[in-house]
């Protein structure tokens, strides 16, 4: 992905961002928080069905960033707070920092999100913990990185 500094014009084709996997999940980088100077990151991103119909929406704050979602295809049950919303195609999704969240693809098909982090830098995680590399680090740290960087808490 060709990288700007934060004052330059930034365009990314299609299909150049930096790919990865986590678990059954998938994602592209769109834009790094490199490429912005640290003001924020973009990034596609693929949710799995849910295997277990009881699994839960893995509740999680970061109060060091921003999150949106919007979603582009497929259906997904969020929790944002307390409050539990199903979001389709075109709904928007924003969790300022601090704000209780999670999501669980509960539907027989992949939900595409475009997801921001703002600021940015949340996205590098997902790059260094990625399980399509060989050996895989253990995800644990990602959670530990995620706590110490970000203050983030997961339940």
């Amino acid at each position: 992905m060709d990288q700007t500094s934060s004052t330059e014009r930034l365009v990314v084709a299609s299909g150049r961002g930096l790919t990865f996997e986590d678990g059954d999940d998938r994602g592209s980088i769109i834009v790094s928080s490199e490429a912005t100077g640290g003001a924020y990151s973009v990034m596609e991103w693929t949710v799995a069905p849910t295997v277990d119909d009881q699994a839960g929406f893995a509740p999680h704050t970061h109060g060091a960033l921003e999150e949106t979602f919007l979603i582009r295809s497929g259906e997904l049950e969020f929790l944002v707070g307390e409050d539990v919303t199903t979001v389709r195609p075109g709904d928007f999704i924003r969790v300022p920092a601090g704000v209780r969240h999670g999501y669980r693809n509960v539907a027989n098909e992949p939900v595409d999100l475009l997801v921001t982090f703002v600021p940015g830098g949340f996205e590098e995680l997902f790059v260094r913990y990625r399980t399509d590399q060989k050996p895989q680090i253990d995800s644990r740290s990602f959670v530990d990185d995620a706590i110490r960087d970000f203050d983030s808490a997961f339940e």
